[in-house]
């Protein structure tokens, strides 16, 4: 994830920073391989097929030339912002998804006579499946591209939202509902692996990662509303499912239409497999094309070594100990605002849900600030180095403000929830919680990435299962917990868990550096 920026002139601009088509692209060989490939591939002259080298069978690699505009690093500006802006639907939708059925768990709860406790499953489930489902569509993406796993997935989502419309029992309606997590989890394992395909900088990768971290986050934020105003009209929860199928679909056309192929590997594949025509040069090949993967090797790296990473290092224990935590808190809240709110305040669940978009602008602001960041501190230290190398722990401070900001967020909303105190106060708290869980997700992530660069699919892996996996739980135990305690000292005990996390991006921002210099994840020896 690090890569040159260029300084011309001593002067930086915004727009250099997020996307430099100037750059040579022709030092890029190991970001081409995918990781399950790098330790056993060749390293290779890069150049063109026909470029005399003096390793012999290199001469007929199809590598980018410079500026070679089938690159996607060599894209326009604009075409970049429109394939960012087109594939962040993908991770939207299916974040919709993942809570739209939240706010119809009374309904289905009277007309299968089940109690809340069970009804809670829908949103468990689904990311019980999510959890599961970048293990087969990680591999696949690194095989056939991003556009082949990322429409498989949707329409395998899109067609499992109808027989949940249509379900005469339970059961349709709990197996289908964690089918649509597992293939709905495509566009979370594959959107963020696309911004690294086309943003060429260090910077504007680091933006394109943050827009697909929103969407992912104003995703199921947005669901309940939807949810609850469907549910509550003369259309009934079906028609949560109905719609969600329509839009899906919807998005499936356009993304099939719409959407090209940004991962280089394939891409230069493709590109040998035209040249052998054009040249009649049989000899003319793609690195993809030269490398074999067995399920030896697939198992070691989707299956064996994210499970290492998590058990051995410190640095990815904590920090996804920390981000499933907050990732987890945003959907425990799914249940727990109906209490406060509907329950205890006596609002209508249309208007109840609407307190989740206080979320929403916390995550909104934090966006903006966390983007600031990036562009102003942290581009100018990475402009002020001759390589473009930055340490990871300068993602860390923008992390120890979201750290900061969470549990007096909690607090806050705990101790404003007694009805008897004017509403505003206590939707105002919900904003300071949403910022703090989306920067402690993309600051932490952006982190993860840089430390395990070599191994970043991995680290990835076992911290996106960690967090769904959590996140599923975490619903099953709030409306009990909730009951028992009440509104002020349940949150209080969110509150007090965030508390003792707050050293985490601390500790690391100090002491990080010794512990890389320790660790076999990070110096790719595991």
């Amino acid at each position: 994830m690090v890569e040159e920026l260029e300084n011309s002139g001593g002067s930086l601009h915004n727009s250099e920073l997020i996307s430099d088509d100037r750059q040579d692209n022709d030092t890029e060989p190991k970001e081409y391989l995918p990781e399950a490939m790098r330790s056993s591939s060749p390293v290779l002259a890069v150049g063109s097929p026909r470029r005399a080298t003096e390793v012999g069978k290199a001469t007929n690699i199809v590598e980018w030339e410079k500026g070679d505009r089938e690159n996607p690093h060599s894209w326009s500006f604009a075409r970049k912002i429109y394939i960012t802006m087109v594939i962040n639907t993908l991770p939207l939708v299916v974040n919709i998804g993942s809570s739209i059925m939240s706010s119809a768990s009374t309904a289905i709860g009277k007309e299968y006579s089940v109690g809340s406790e069970v009804t809670t499953l829908t949103t468990s489930l689904y990311l019980m499946g999510y959890a599961t489902g970048p293990f087969l569509f990680g591999p696949i993406s690194e095989r056939l591209g991003r556009k082949v796993p990322l429409i498989i997935g949707l329409l395998g989502f899109a067609s499992f939202c109808l027989p949940i419309a249509l379900a005469q029992n339970l059961y349709t309606v709990m197996i289908c509902r964690f089918f649509m997590g597992f293939f709905g989890s495509s566009s979370m394992a594959i959107t963020a692996g696309a911004m690294s395909d086309i943003w060429n900088t260090l910077v504007g990768r680091g933006i394109g990662v943050d827009y697909f971290v929103l969407m992912a986050f104003i995703g199921p934020v947005i669901g309940p509303v939807l949810g609850a105003f469907v549910t509550k009209s003369h259309l009934g929860w079906r028609w949560t499912m109905w719609i969600m199928a329509i839009v899906a679909f919807t998005d499936l056309i356009f993304a099939f239409l719409l959407l090209p192929e940004t991962y280089a590997p394939v891409l230069l594949a493709k590109k040998a497999a035209r040249l052998r025509i054009q040249t009649r040069n049989w000899a003319l090949h793609s690195r993809l094309e030269e490398t074999t993967t067995d399920l030896k090797t697939l198992a070691k790296v989707y299956l064996v070594r994210p499970w290492i990473l998590l058990g051995t290092e410190p640095i990815h224990l904590l920090i996804t100990v920390y981000i499933s935590f907050a990732y987890a808190v945003l959907f425990l809240f799914f249940e727990s605002f109906p209490i406060s709110f509907v329950e205890d305040r006596h609002w209508k669940p249309q208007i109840g849900a609407l307190s989740f978009l206080g979320l929403l602008v916390g995550a909104l602001i934090a966006f903006v600030l966390v983007a600031y960041y990036t562009l102003t501190v942290y581009a100018r230290e990475v402009a002020l180095t001759t390589t473009g190398v930055i340490v990871p722990e300068r993602r860390l401070p923008p992390m120890m403000a979201g750290a900061v900001v969470f549990p007096i967020g909690f607090f806050w909303f705990a101790w404003t929830s007694d009805p008897t105190i004017p509403w505003p106060a206590q939707v105002i708290s919900t904003a300071l919680v949403g910022a703090g869980i989306y920067i402690v997700m993309i600051q932490g992530l952006k982190y993860l990435v840089d430390v395990y660069l070599l191994v970043a699919n991995s680290a990835i892996s076992a911290n996106t299962a960690v967090r769904s996996l959590t996140a599923a739980g975490f619903p099953l135990f709030a409306i009990p917990m909730y009951h028992k305690l009440g509104v002020a000292w349940a949150t209080s005990l969110l509150g007090f868990l965030s508390l003792v996390m707050v050293p985490i991006p601390v500790l690391f921002y100090v002491y990080g550096q010794k512990l890389r210099a320790m660790s076999r994840g990070a110096l790719n020896t595991l």
